[in-house]
């Protein structure tokens, strides 16, 4: 496994934390009670690019 894995599951711990939390950041804080749909298009995005990363670095994509 390479770097790229390691990053992937931060990236998806970081998704984790941030659905625990209610709120994430891209380039200032979001929070879900005041822009619901930034907050889960971001978190889809984290999630994805770190499913995304993990599956590269195995070798499934």
């Amino acid at each position: 496994m390479d770097i790229w894995f390691y990053v992937g599951i931060g990236l998806i711990l970081w998704a984790i934390k941030d659905l625990f939390m209610g709120y994430t950041y891209l380039w200032e804080p979001v929070a879900r009670d005041e822009n619901p749909g930034l907050y889960w298009f971001t978190l889809a995005v984290w999630s994805l690019i770190g499913i995304g990363t993990i599956g590269y670095s195995v070798g499934y994509l």
